[in-house]
């Protein structure tokens, strides 16, 4: 049973369509894991947000009303105020590296990453 370069042509044809769907359906699997990672991620990162700033605003009270004592109440608000200025000034200074350059490296691990996907 010989098979004819017709034959063969269509079985090339046939199992090279199979092959491209597997690929396309590969891709589409591989794109949706890595799109529910990061949004797993900002998720997380926002609830974790959200919760720091209000333990943030009760550590901040608490602070206000240890040092209102020895600085008074407006002498602690101040300070507080004072220490936050200098918190965003650090924030943007270092911005690049505190902020930019960790997401670039969680964002590109997971769209490159071909093994395996972080945790």
């Amino acid at each position: 049973m010989s098979d004819t370069p017709d034959n063969t042509f269509k079985r090339l044809f046939d199992e090279s369509k199979k092959y491209i769907s597997l690929q396309i359906d590969y891709a589409k699997l591989t794109a949706t894991e890595k799109i529910s990672v990061i949004l797993g991620m900002s998720v997380l990162f926002i609830i974790i947000l959200v919760l720091a700033v209000g333990a943030g605003i009760y550590l901040s009270f608490a602070l206000v009303y240890l040092l209102e004592p020895l600085v008074g109440i407006v002498g602690s608000y101040a300070l507080l105020g004072g220490l936050f200025l200098l918190l965003i000034a650090i924030v943007v200074i270092f911005k690049q590296r505190l902020i930019l350059a960790p997401i670039t490296r969680f964002i590109s691990r997971v769209l490159l990453d071909n093994d395996k996907t972080p945790q």
